[in-house]
């Protein structure tokens, strides 16, 4: 064999020297014995390439972690995890303060955004005129079905898919299946989601895929790549210094895609060897774009959130996408590490 990773895992002078492939790539079903993430269930994979990443299925099947080789690309709060999630809904809709944390955070199904409270005209119980949207909704203190995982030599794919299942008694009843896929020797983590309108009402229907950076990648050095435009020189004059009193700020973009549909956004760091990272998605699915800067000392943070239609509330209701009874939308985000 002459290079590495090898181009064919099907090699049979490969499965000579590897007969699991576990000197190669892996992923394997753990569960978290101590501390405030205790009693999760985590899948930890890595491959030959150098990525690793580890998906918290107690917590919306969300990709908690990313990293190539020892550097770790996401970011890590103080909440180190925990589990149980606290419920979106407690402190007046701020509960996901409590719970957030990792690389991606999949805020809905039905609302993201601050708490609000709107007319509950999706429900079929006159006991709920209103009803409360908590901040960046549910989806992600959710519980998952594992739906399988493993290591497809064939296809030549890390893989593991999951379902998470939103709903209540006289409420709408979404749910999402997600895929995630990493070639065996390749950079680019491939997610697809599928949201179903399980119901017989219309349901409203919101999703925002929060990516969080952190140190290492995130510091003085790091720059926006990509479709961002003039953005990414307005980013630039204000360089990430943790400082005590730094206030958070927000952008809502919305960025033109290339000639196919596709939009490009993403970082690097020059000063750490080069490494970034690069979300594609296509534009139509996910609209809308928030740019989330938290350089408090402490938090230190940067999100990048490609997202549907922001939902927002007129007259007392919520005004945002849909999904009819029975129906389904798909999205899908390639997440390629660079560089290094």
């Amino acid at each position: 064999m002459s290079s590495f990773p090898p181009a064919d895992f099907r090699d049979p002078e490969l499965a000579a020297k590897s007969p699991d492939l576990r000197a190669l790539a892996d992923i394997r079903l753990v569960r978290v014995e101590d501390g405030p993430g205790r009693g999760q269930r985590l899948l930890i994979a890595r491959n030959a390439a150098g990525i690793g990443f580890e998906v918290a299925v107690d917590r919306g099947f969300d990709v908690s972690a990313l990293s190539l080789g020892q550097i770790q690309l996401g970011w890590h709060s103080q909440n180190q995890m925990r589990f149980p999630a606290q419920l979106a809904s407690s402190e007046s809709g701020y509960g996901f303060l409590r719970n957030f944390d990792g690389f991606l955070v999949t805020c809905g199904l039905d609302y993201y955004g601050a708490p609000r409270r709107a007319a509950g005209d999706t429900t079929v119980s006159p006991h709920r005129p209103e009803r409360d949207f908590p901040q960046h909704g549910e989806v992600s203190t959710l519980q998952a079905r594992l739906a399988g995982y493993g290591v497809d030599v064939e296809a030549g794919v890390l893989w593991c898919e999951g379902v998470v299942r939103q709903s209540g008694v006289f409420g709408d009843v979404l749910e999402r299946h997600r895929r995630i896929e990493l070639p065996l020797g390749g950079r680019t983590l491939t997610l697809t989601d599928r949201v179903t309108n399980c119901g017989f009402n219309p349901a409203p229907h919101a999703l925002l895929y929060h990516f969080n950076f952190g140190y290492p990648l995130l510091d003085e050095a790091t720059e926006l790549t990509g479709a961002f435009g003039d953005f990414a020189a307005r980013f630039k004059a204000l360089p990430p210094k943790p400082e005590a009193d730094r206030r958070e700020i927000v952008d809502h973009l919305k960025l033109p895609p290339d000639a196919k549909g596709d939009l490009r956004v993403g970082l690097r760091n020059e000063a750490l060897h080069g490494i970034g990272v690069e979300l594609a998605y296509r534009q139509a699915e996910l609209p809308d774009l928030l740019v989330w800067r938290s350089y408090q000392s402490g938090v230190f943070a940067l999100g990048i959130e490609p997202g549907t239609t922001l939902p927002r509330v007129e007259d007392g209701k919520l005004v945002g996408d849909s999904l009819p009874p029975r129906g389904r939308r798909s999205y899908g985000v390639a997440i390629t590490v660079t560089g290094g």
